[in-house]
């Protein structure tokens, strides 16, 4: 037997083929809403050894009996708010919370429980069990089923009836946390169930002790005085040119939106223009969302067309270059697709937008009000560069708002200057205030204000939800601020997530009201009527304005709508079965890639498809949005290959090109690492070789080692013997797979760790065999390196002169003339070899060819480079003006102090090369104590890390610094230093320390005064450096009495 029909507004049974509701009156020809998830109480009552009665009083009697447990049972589930489910034969099952959600439904279950038991187990003895918890709320398979409640909670309560003794009441746990305030409940206790070997927790229900609703109204700021005084004090300053920052911090509900309501008020008032961008929590990884949202609102360009945006953007921006334009007009998606962007790293790009924000806005004269909302959700890429532009917001006669949660830890938090304001929970005295604001003084209310306050726990928020959600249900009648009680109210209980409060108020709606609302938290925090209209075809947002659920944000061009809270929109979306938003994400996807063709969208469609668990679609598009951001921030395009990599991992092992797919994302992630200059960066190697090894993909495999090798290179001392082993892998795997273009993108990284190590003929024989491969193609095998081709003539020409053989000038002019051919601002890898360790080293002078090349390549690299290359091109330019006289000498060494003080150079196996350069630079200067302490310690490493290019140089310093400063033991710790290098071992033929240890050994005999030997090792170093035709020892010989 199952239960009538039911109104899915009352809940109410009508009589059969009844086409209004006994009840309410409502129509019954009204659809059942979808199946959704709700929070609900489930009741089971049964009778007592039922075959007993049955025998004893017969079947017929026993049937009376039923009848009378029915109706009686029946009617105190509807006292309640219930709706009878099923009649199971001995018992009955009622659920309370379903159709219509109810805040208080455990409450109310109790009670039902209570008065069945006084009504019913007089005559029967009965045994009734309660739990709750989330639960699937619907009609199963065909129209014929009826509708009804599945999950585990429904079994639960049933094995809580099956411990119940004989006319008791049995509550799970999670029913007596939601209750234990308002009902006496017994000492909790260990029951056994069916299904289980382990006891659970349980309590006896043994009386009534009260009740308890909840909801939400808008009222006038309460508790906030000091917070807005102090706001508005700042703002005030603002407009006297003293421009600031202010955090305002605090959990959900407690206030934060309101307080920049008020001050975005007064700021009105003012007549402040107030720009305003927010956070979401599924755009977080949608590089540059939050800052092109607020970009959008101080230029204006919210509303227009593309081509209206765009015209208006350009006649704002008269002064600026037609890249930087475009660059913006890409930032505010409002870029004509049919113009291709600036081939500029991401790193460039973010430090130009950046500049282009900041110079825009220390320009503006007016004061202005900027507002960033909920930015613990922000992207990344955002969060950079609105920490860059709070950095001048001082400088401005504006005054930026940010809110958070205190979760949040990001750079926002951190900027210097920037005042904190932590939003408190209200005291029980201001929480009372506002709820009397709410309700009203009418004497009927009596201790419900009381009650209210309490429950509210400061939370401002959770009280006016609970006023409201009363008001809809008719327990207070009136208005706002006048209301009278409809009843008896003895007890208030919040919820602590709100679901049950707002489930409740959201049941209210009609079917189409509601289907609109479920759409619009698929589409996010907030929606516009075309995304709507791709989603529900007859929508109508007009019911959830009037139910204060959304709010109307944007009224032209077109209409755009905000959830009111977030609570309110996780409870719409958390509600909807997973296959019904499944459905919604899909097609959501589908009206953004054809609303918004092109990959700058690319993020926010993976998000959708991953959503619709549509996996294998989802991955494609995370690998889509990295590729559109590689370029633009590598942060971002990690972040976008990491998500990749947890879809393709969730993949099940029978989905075709499971097994490629996780390797793909693990292989981008390794690959490009080194470029992110974070130290001890996990790259997940082990786990891409795991998978490697397993699929049998060397290629991918060789990407990866050489991503790693990359990284352990420029993270530098201690890594040595592992580049070592990377290098000598990589080679191998090479061999192994045989292609020549491979070959070609992969063999620089085995170069340079084999040029780091020593091994300078292994590097002639890599070098070559890469030329050989290359067969002129400058691009050619541009993988992680722009043009192998260039950096082997580089690296065959610096060891072909170190090792004293001929060609070396030609292999330099070789490498320069193929660099002029790739973006100038990937030059600075080839310049580092043939301009900087030449010089640095004596074998070239820094001529005036040098000093342009340089400041091109540093002009390049601050416009177009990311930080990687940017950190390359500025320590080139350095270290080579460094080595002459003039104002050009002084601007290299700040250059150079300032890397050496970074905490985010990224290459950190190049701080000893410039250290040795600070120390010589110290001795220039007359300190000899620190450029002796500098350079020993920079030397210590050199020789750990095994870098024989650089070790002769560094000990260079340290003689001359310690023959200068003549301490008594400085003579003999120069001639330790001269016999150190002198026992290094080194290959055949190498010819730099030779030479460099002629030019040391005359300099420490002449401090001896040993003139003979002095001489004899000055005409031999001159002899040498002539015929290696090193220009800089030329010089330095030449210059040596």
């Amino acid at each position: 037997m199952s239960a009538a029909l039911t109104c899915r507004t009352c809940g109410g049974e009508p009589r059969e083929g009844a086409r209004f509701c006994d009840a309410c009156g409502a129509p019954m020809t009204v659809p059942r809403p979808a199946a959704e998830y709700k929070q609900v109480t489930v009741l089971f009552a049964d009778v007592v050894r039922s075959m007993d009665i049955a025998a004893s009083q017969g079947a017929e009697r026993l049937r009376e009996m039923m009848a009378d447990l029915l109706d009686r049972s029946a009617a105190a589930v509807k006292r309640y708010g219930g709706t009878l489910s099923q009649f199971t034969g001995d018992g009955i099952m009622a659920v309370f919370g379903a159709p219509i959600m109810l805040e208080d439904h455990a409450f109310r279950a109790c009670m039902a429980a209570l008065d069945i038991q006084k009504e019913v187990g007089s005559t029967l003895p009965l045994r009734i069990g309660l739990n709750s918890g989330q639960v699937i709320a619907g009609e199963i398979g065909s129209s014929v089923a009826p509708y009804t409640t599945i999950g585990e909670q429904v079994g639960m309560a049933q094995r809580m009836e099956s411990a119940a003794p004989p006319g008791g009441v049995m509550l799970g746990e999670s029913t007596a946390r939601l209750v234990e305030n308002a009902v006496l409940l017994a000492d909790r206790e260990l029951v056994r169930i069916k299904g289980t070997n382990v006891p659970v927790a349980a309590r006896r229900l043994l009386a009534a002790g009260g009740a308890h609703p909840t909801a939400r109204i808008e009222s006038t700021l309460v508790g906030r005085t000091w917070e807005l005084d102090t706001v508005t004090a700042i703002l005030a300053e603002t407009t006297t040119g003293m421009g600031g920052v202010v955090n305002i911090v605090g959990p959900a509900g407690i206030g934060k939106s309101r307080l920049i309501r008020e001050v975005s008020a007064v700021a009105a008032k003012g007549e402040l223009p107030v720009f305003t961008t927010y956070c979401e929590s599924h755009t977080s990884d949608v590089p540059f969302h939050v800052i092109g949202r607020l970009m959008r609102a101080i230029s204006g360009v919210e509303g227009l067309d593309r081509q209206a945006a765009r015209a208006h953007l350009r006649a704002q921006t008269p002064h600026i270059g037609a890249d930087d334009v475009r660059m913006l007009e890409d930032l505010l998606g409002i870029r004509d697709p049919t113009e291709t962007l600036p081939a500029i790293g991401p790193d460039a790009r973010r430090r130009r937008l950046t500049a282009l924000i900041k110079a825009s806005s220390t320009a503006r004269t007016e004061p202005a009000v900027y507002v960033v909302e909920d930015a613990h959700w922000i992207d990344e890429a955002s969060e950079s560069m609105l920490a860059d532009f709070i950095a001048v917001i001082p400088q401005t006669r504006s005054l930026m708002l940010i809110t958070y949660r205190p979760e949040y830890e990001g750079a926002l938090t951190r900027t210097q200057g920037t005042q904190t304001i932590a939003l408190r929970p209200l005291t029980d005295e201001q929480v009372t205030t506002l709820t009397k604001e709410l309700l009203g003084t009418d004497p009927s209310l009596g201790g419900l204000t009381a009650l209210v306050a309490e429950r509210a726990a400061g939370n401002p928020f959770f009280a006016e939800e609970t006023v409201r959600d009363l008001a809809e249900r008719g327990v207070l009648v009136g208005r706002p601020g006048s209301y009278q009680l409809h009843g008896d109210v003895t007890s208030v209980d919040v919820p602590a997530s709100l679901q049950a409060t707002i489930g409740a108020r959201i049941d209210r709606l009609d079917p189409a009201a509601k289907r609109t609302l479920n759409a619009a938290a698929v589409v996010g925090m907030r929606f516009d009527a075309e995304l709507l209209t791709a989603l529900v075809e007859e929508h109508d947002v007009t019911p959830l304005i009037e139910a204060q659920l959304v709010d109307q944000v944007r009224f032209t061009p077109s209409a755009e709508y905000s959830f009111r809270h977030p609570l309110i929109r996780a409870v719409a979306y958390e509600a909807q079965l997973k296959a019904d938003r499944a459905l919604l994400h899909r097609r959501l996807a589908s009206a953004i890639e054809s609303r918004k063709p092109g990959d700058e969208n690319a993020a926010l469609i993976a998000e959708h498809l991953e959503a619709a668990g549509d996996l294998s679609g989802a991955f494609g598009w995370h690998m889509r949005a990295a590729t559109w951001s590689t370029w633009r921030n590598i942060a971002a395009a990690r972040s976008s290959w990491n998500r990749a990599k947890q879809v393709a991992d969730r993949l099940s092992d029978d989905v075709p090109d499971h097994m490629a797919m996780r390797i793909a994302a693990r292989t981008q992630l390794c690959a490009n690492a080194y470029r992110l200059g974070v130290k001890g960066l996990d790259t997940g190697f082990e786990e891409l070789r795991r998978l490697c090894t397993a699929a049998g993909d060397q290629r991918s495999l060789a990407v990866g080692t050489c991503g790693l090798l990359m990284a352990r290179q420029l993270e530098g001392l201690g890594h040595e013997q592992e580049s070592s082993r990377l290098a000598s892998e990589l080679l191998q795997l090479l061999d192994a797979i045989d292609d020549p273009t491979l070959v070609v993108a992969l063999s620089v990284p085995p170069m340079s760790a084999n040029m780091e190590a020593g091994r300078f003929s292994t590097v002639l024989a890599l070098a070559q065999r890469v030329i050989d491969l290359a067969e002129g193609d400058v691009t050619g095998g541009r993988m992680l390196t722009v043009s192998p081709l260039t950096t082997a003539l580089s690296y065959r020409g610096l060891n072909r002169c170190l090792m004293g053989l001929p060609g070396w000038r030609d292999d330099f002019a070789q490498a320069i003339e193929a660099a002029d051919t790739i973006e100038p601002a990937m030059r600075s890898g080839a310049l580092w070899t043939v301009r900087l360790i030449p010089i640095a080293n004596g074998i070239l002078l820094p001529d005036a060819v040098a000093l342009r090349e340089t400041t091109e390549i540093l002009s390049a690299a601050e416009q177009f480079g990311d930080d990687f290359v940017l950190d390359m091109a500025r320590a080139t330019r350095a270290i080579t003006v460094v080595h002459q006289e003039g104002p050009l000498r002084d601007e290299g060494y700040q250059l150079l102090a300032e890397l050496a003080a970074s905490d985010t150079y990224h290459f950190s196996n190049n701080l000893r090369v410039i250290q040795l350069h600070l120390a010589r630079e110290k001795a220039r200067t007359g300190d000899l104590d620190g450029a002796v302490e500098l350079v020993r310690a920079a030397l210590d490493e050199l020789y750990a890390a095994e870098a024989a290019q650089w070790i002769a140089k560094a000990t260079s310093v340290l003689v001359e610094s310690l023959l200068r400063r003549r301490l008594d033991s400085d003579v003999d710790e120069a001639q330790r230093a001269i016999d150190r290098l002198a026992a290094y071992p080194t290959e055949p033929g190498f010819v730099l320390h030779d030479l460099w240890l002629l030019q040391l050994r005359a300099l420490l005999a002449d401090a001896r005064g040993d003139k003979a030997t002095y001489r004899d090792c000055r005409d031999r170093y001159r002899q040498m450096a002539t015929g290696l035709d090193f220009e800089g020892h030329m010089a330095w010989a030449a210059a040596m009495d």
